[in-house]
């Protein structure tokens, strides 16, 4: 589970410098905001030493929906500080938007581990 919070903490402060210096990421024409938390997604499956995709699920969405929240948050904080004007309602639905995405990572994370898992069983029996 430390791992899971080590990535979660290195998701929001990579995204907090999206959100601080958007100019310096001008990478993938501004997507790299959506690529974060895939990655994250992807990484918090893997990150786990389980076999079973049911041990999996929770801690994901557990995991993806506190980063959204906690990310669409302090983004939101930044851009108060800039325009005044904070909308709660728009945090919720981006924190969703997010959250969405990141199961989504998590998904294809669990594909992954899927794959490996077999082939290593796989590995042994030849």
């Amino acid at each position: 589970m430390k791992k899971i919070y080590l990535i979660s903490a290195i998701t929001i402060i990579l995204g907090s410098l999206f959100a601080v210096k958007p100019d310096w990421f001008k990478f993938l024409w501004g997507w790299q905001i959506l690529l974060l938390p895939l990655t994250a997604g992807v990484l918090m499956v893997l990150a786990q030493n389980e076999d079973r995709s049911y041990r999996f699920v929770p801690k994901l969405i557990i995991g993806s929906v506190l980063t959204s929240f906690i990310y669409t948050f302090l983004w939101q904080l930044i851009e108060y500080d800039h325009d005044g004007h904070f909308i709660f309602l728009a945090v919720l639905q981006t924190a969703l938007f997010f959250s969405i995405i990141c199961i989504f990572g998590g998904l294809i994370g669990l594909v992954i581990r899927g794959i490996t898992l077999l082939y290593k069983q796989n590995a042994k029996h030849k």
